[in-house]
């Protein structure tokens, strides 16, 4: 026995979901000048990481920001972070270049996901790079957008 009814309501549903998907998940308008804004940060963090400043790379977090390193637990809060990156600092990792991928954008949340080739110089051996894979998530704080969560791992070797 068919249920009109209840096919009726299953086609209304489904043509409200797909409706409403390109609002819920479109990009918002302006996501080529938050990307443009998030890429300079990129360049500005880059320029304070070559500098050794860990502290101005900290700022580039929000202060309840959460990093991932690889293999090791989250790092929560600024000043942890600021600790984490001076620590890098110290394990000889003298720069790091970005390659943007992808940035999208809704409201005050971005995301960011890209590569990146670090340069390491450890004491007393050979200089040498990594490459590592990453995904941010952006919080605009006022007029700057500011890392809220990091994540990132090593690209396999190759």
């Amino acid at each position: 026995m068919r249920h009109p009814h209840r096919i009726r309501a299953i086609l209304l549903i489904g043509s409200l979901l797909t409706a409403a998907s390109p609002v819920c998940w479109s990009e918002e308008p302006g996501t080529s000048s938050v990307r443009a804004a998030i890429e300079q940060q990129g360049t500005r963090f880059t320029e304070a990481y070559a500098k050794g400043d860990a502290k101005a790379v900290a700022a580039f977090y929000t202060e309840d920001a959460i990093a991932f390193p690889p293999g090791g637990d989250m790092v929560k809060g600024r000043q942890a972070i600021e600790q984490m990156w001076q620590s890098t600092m110290d394990s000889g990792v003298k720069s790091v270049s970005f390659n943007v991928v992808d940035v999208g954008a809704s409201g005050d949340l971005a995301h960011e996901t890209g590569t990146a080739v670090l340069s390491i110089q450890e004491q007393g051996k050979e200089p040498t790079t990594a490459s590592i894979k990453y995904v941010v998530v952006w919080k605009r704080q006022g007029a700057d957008w500011k890392l809220h969560r990091d994540i990132w791992n090593d690209l396999p070797a190759k």
